[in-house]
């Protein structure tokens, strides 16, 4: 946890953001179709694929992610994490989820298992704040077991309970285990965690004649409103990116793009906040334009998926390394058996940019490749748990990146870049520590002159008054 208050620095504008989504809600909808239409979405099972704009209206669906981001936000400042990429990319999956799977009901049973796993490890809950909101991927199972059959049966609500506090215990301990296997390859490292737990949890339901499944709420022909207000806000980042740092941050940004984005590498550090509102706002251009292109869907499940991408362009993402991925695989929408403008394939096109880093690392045909196989392993990794898990293709794109790493490591050359914009955190705290370096040089020279010059006083005076012996003094 900071101690100072740096970790203040930009939440004014993420609670802006959160605040933005209540005041589209009545724009949309009347206060009596959001309060009923928000409750609709709590009582629901939030099974893959719900999409809350065809469940319970726009303004509820608005509301729910207003809620929600709020909630995460207050819980990150309350536990003085800062809004770095990690930070960042936090928020955007948050906000883009609810609008398809989380609720402001189904995050806290998974919270408070986080919060008993501290307390059992003796350890402050805000190091494991961001991987228990990570692990809310599996919220559908809560309110699926809930509200099982729709009825309120005490078992199933203490079976949902148990379930949330299980997950939330578990993750801390499991999480940083299972990135070991990803070698930075793959961002949603979460997604591929809870999977791995999802396919032992919903089997061991399943045996007990839980059911489950997935269903495909899908809402369509809205592209014109919804492709124009996330063409404003997209345009809105990339203004403030160049207001922020000027000429600069387009400078920066375009040194961003020869990243790898591995995991490991926080563009807010490496180039500064200029350069990554800049890289937000085209790859959210970049997102919604692709939708538009391949008729598709501008809804809540694809908003979630633009959303996500903005969010992880602060740590991971950029344009150079996500292209190659989505022309793989709409490619491999166009060849297959399914259309690139199925539900499933378009959420493979933006969610499955979670492979990035292999683009990035391994170059443009390594990732039109990882596209193209990732396309075709999403559409069936999830069948173990049945819709239960909302980062189906971080799980997917854990498996592709597991398989192709020690082949393309083999085949590609490894992009290696790592230098930090003129300018950026990292750039400063290198010109500082050299600075310091420099300082300890000098004053280390400093004090060999003093010792030298001091040695040779002192053989100065011995050649003027040498010592008279003791023959000569008797």
């Amino acid at each position: 946890m900071n101690t100072d208050n740096s970790y203040k620095y930009g939440y004014k504008w993420a609670f802006a953001y959160a605040g933005l989504f209540a005041v589209l809600a009545p724009i949309f909808s009347s206060p009596k179709e959001i309060f009923e239409g928000f409750f609709e979405i709590l009582l629901a099972d939030n099974m893959l694929i719900t999409d809350y704009f065809s469940l319970a209206g726009f303004g509820a669906a608005l509301t729910n992610v207003s809620i929600v981001t709020f909630i995460t936000l207050a819980l990150m400042y309350k536990c003085h994490i800062p809004l770095n990429g990690t930070g960042i990319l936090t928020i955007g999956l948050m906000s883009g989820f609810s609008f398809f799977g989380k609720s402001v009901f189904n995050m806290w049973f998974i919270l408070l298992g986080t919060w008993l796993y501290a307390r059992w490890s003796k350890q402050p809950f805000s190091k494991f704040l961001l991987i228990s909101l990570f692990s809310t991927s599996l919220s559908p199972l809560i309110s699926h077991l809930f509200f099982y059959q729709k009825t309120l049966y005490l078992p199933n609500m203490l079976l949902s309970l148990f379930c949330g506090v299980l997950i939330g215990f578990v993750m801390p301990m499991m999480g940083p285990y299972a990135a070991y296997l990803l070698n930075e390859m793959t961002l949603y490292t979460s997604g591929f965690s809870v999977g791995l737990l999802c396919l032992v949890i919903v089997p061991i339901l399943k045996s007990y004649g839980y059911l489950f499944n997935p269903v495909t709420v899908w809402t369509s022909g809205n592209n014109i409103p919804i492709g124009l207000m996330l063409g404003v806000f997209c345009c809105f980042l990339i203004y403030m990116g160049w207001r922020k740092e000027g000429m600069q941050a387009v400078r920066n940004y375009f040194n961003l793009l020869k990243r790898s984005g591995v995991s490991s590498q926080d563009f807010t550090d490496l180039d500064g906040m200029g350069a990554v509102l800049i890289n937000m706002g085209v790859n959210g251009l970049i997102g919604t334009l692709y939708i538009i292109l391949i008729k598709g869907h501008l809804n809540g499940p694809t908003i979630g998926g633009i959303l996500t991408i903005i969010g992880f362009s602060a740590k991971g993402k950029h344009a150079a390394n996500i292209l190659p991925i989505m022309i793989g695989v709409a490619l491999g929408g166009i060849t297959k058996q399914w259309s690139p403008s199925s539900p499933p394939a378009q959420l493979a096109a933006l969610f499955g940019t979670t492979l990035a880093p292999i683009s990035g690392a391994f170059g443009p045909i390594a990732g039109v490749i990882a596209g193209f196989i990732h396309s075709s392993v999403v559409q069936h990794a999830g069948m173990g748990y049945s819709g239960i898990n909302l980062y189906n293709n971080g799980f997917a794109g854990g498996i592709v990146s597991i398989v192709v790493y020690p082949v393309f490591v083999r085949i590609f050359r490894f992009n290696r870049y790592a230098d930090p914009s003129p300018g950026s955190p990292a750039a400063v705290r290198q010109q500082l520590e050299a600075i310091k370096a420099q300082e300890a040089l000098n004053a280390q020279i400093f004090r060999h002159a003093h010792d030298v010059e001091v040695e040779l006083e002192h053989e100065l005076e011995e050649t003027i008054h040498p010592k008279h012996s003791t023959e000569e003094g008797d």
